[in-house]
């Protein structure tokens, strides 16, 4: 069976995290991918391809407070639920 890929994908931001540390530290940097400059400006959520997310998310991994977070600040939703 043929499984098809969602019909979009979100980066979205949490709001039960306190990742104060992470979200300081990306408001400083000016390398952010696009989507997680909508994100920082306010959005909630961005319909991104999963390129585009897995870039932002690799992006975001590297930053200060990224590995204590938990839940993590940003997260991939798509039209199957989270990943």
């Amino acid at each position: 069976m043929v499984s098809e890929a969602p019909s979009y994908y979100a980066l979205r931001a949490s709001l039960a995290t306190s990742a104060e540390a992470w979200w300081s530290d990306a408001r400083t940097r000016d390398d952010a991918p696009a989507a997680v400059l909508a994100l920082l400006r306010g959005r909630t959520r961005v319909e991104v391809s999963v390129d585009e997310a897995a870039g932002a998310l690799d992006w975001a991994s590297g930053l200060d407070g990224w590995a204590d977070a938990d839940p993590k600040p940003l997260f991939l939703y798509s039209a199957d639920g989270l990943r």
